[in-house]
């Protein structure tokens, strides 16, 4: 189970006002950058609103509060100095998804009003902690409320209590995949004019045939079997993953994982996803709505992070929204051509690629799937389209494409293409 929070940074309400956008600038800075050395993968971070950060570690049933007073201190000493103390506090909420995105909305009235006197906040469950240089306290729920437990403290019951096996170093046999087919097609980087990865979709075995999210909104699942899917793809992905490099997309419903019984079906398969190996994983996240909300892109970043090392919004909409997402909010964004004439598909691919500028300010990639002819693969280079797959770009393979060079010229990648490159290679080394 992933343990999640929200950690809000609470600033003098006179020195807040006075600050502005620039003190937040400067919170946020100084907070990033203690959690990029401090909060190390595979957990994961990421800010939600201004003064809050979304932290989720995958080994862990709850979040180590001590281990944040450093930044309450480091926070306190570059912004006020050490005579000004009291001017910064932190709160830090463990709890679901949906508590943890509505901590972040408190007013900070309201939550400075809990941590000072007590009780609990409308509407949220969950674990709240005081944080500050000097330590830690739980302020609610009350059953669990004490004193403030210095750092000190903890390291001396740390060093006098034997180290527990956590329930993600217990569960060491992964979900069998026997009796699953896994299907592979290749993403081209026009870039660097070579394969990057492969998008995998799985079914079991005897099924009529495999639902594809590269081939066009037709291929997909439908909504109430999307979530099944998904989880079959995921246990196909450690076989997959021996023997193969480059990135490996596993498809992920944007509807299913709203809902607490779906993501916990998620959980449960990736979790056995081998950790050394989850740099390379990408979520390739589908039917995703034109204009998402900023709520639902971090709710889905807090739940993906953990095991995936690249998030990819899979649109069908030329238009989708970009302005709506914040700086790097997900690594890219790639549209599905429509299923219609060619003419309205190259019409849809240059509406999309018309916002490159906007992808490129908030340092997202963008790219185009579901291509199908040489037309189209042409065209779509021609528009300095960063990543392109689909037909044009590969048949179905029997294993991930390597991350080789491979010209425009001899596309798409059949299976024979590829045997006779593995015996090239067999034969020169």
């Amino acid at each position: 189970m992933t343990a999640l929070a929200c950690l809000r940074i609470l600033i003098d309400p006179d020195r807040a006002a006075a600050g502005g956008e620039t003190l937040a600038a400067l919170v946020s800075k100084v907070a990033d950058a203690f959690l990029e050395s401090r909060w190390r993968w595979p957990r994961r971070h990421g800010p939600i609103a201004a003064y809050a950060f979304l932290l989720a570690d995958p080994r862990a049933t709850e979040l180590d509060a001590l281990e944040l007073s450093g930044l309450s201190d480091e926070l306190q000493l570059k912004l006020f100095g050490s005579s000004e103390a009291g001017a910064i506090c932190m709160a830090m909420l463990e709890g679901e998804q949906e508590m943890v995105t509505r901590f972040a909305a408190i007013d900070p009235v309201e939550l400075r009003r809990v941590l000072k006197d007590g009780g609990t906040i409308e509407g949220v469950t969950g674990r709240m902690t005081e944080i500050t240089p000097q330590g830690a306290r739980v302020v609610s729920p009350p059953d669990q409320a004490g004193p403030m437990k210095t750092v000190a403290e903890a390291a001396q019951t740390a060093a006098r209590t034997p180290s527990a096996v956590s329930p993600m170093a217990r569960r060491t046999r992964p979900p069998p995949d026997d009796g699953i087919e896994a299907s592979f097609r290749a993403v081209w980087c026009t870039l660097k004019d070579s394969f990057v990865g492969s998008g995998l979709v799985a079914r079991q075995r005897g099924a009529r045939g495999f639902y594809s999210i590269i081939d066009g909104p037709a291929e997909r699942p439908h909504a109430d079997h999307a979530a099944d899917f998904d989880v079959t793809c995921i246990k196909a992905a450690p076989r997959a993953l021996v023997g193969s490099q480059g990135l490996l997309f596993l498809p992920i419903s944007f509807s299913s994982t709203v809902q607490k019984s779906a993501r916990e079906a998620y959980a449960e398969v990736l979790e056995f996803l081998p950790q050394h190996d989850r740099p390379r994983l990408a979520a390739a996240v589908y039917d995703v709505p034109r204009a998402p909300t900023f709520a639902a892109i971090n709710q889905l970043k807090a739940f993906l992070n953990p095991y995936f090392g690249f998030v990819d919004l899979q649109v069908t909409d030329p238009g989708f929204q970009i302005e709506a997402l914040m700086m790097e909010a997900v690594n890219s964004v790639t549209l599905s051509l429509p299923d219609v004439d060619e003419g309205s598909r190259m019409a849809a691919a240059t509406r999309f690629m018309a916002n490159r500028d906007a992808y490129q300010r908030r340092r997202i990639w963008c790219a185009i799937t579901n291509v199908r002819t040489r037309r189209e693969l042409d065209f779509c280079v021609r528009l300095r389209t960063p990543f392109l797959s689909g037909k044009a770009v590969s048949d179905h393979l029997v294993a991930p494409a390597e991350p080789v060079k491979y010209a425009v010229a001899r596309m798409p990648l059949r299976e024979t293409t590829v045997a006779t490159m593995a015996q090239q290679q067999a034969v020169a080394s």
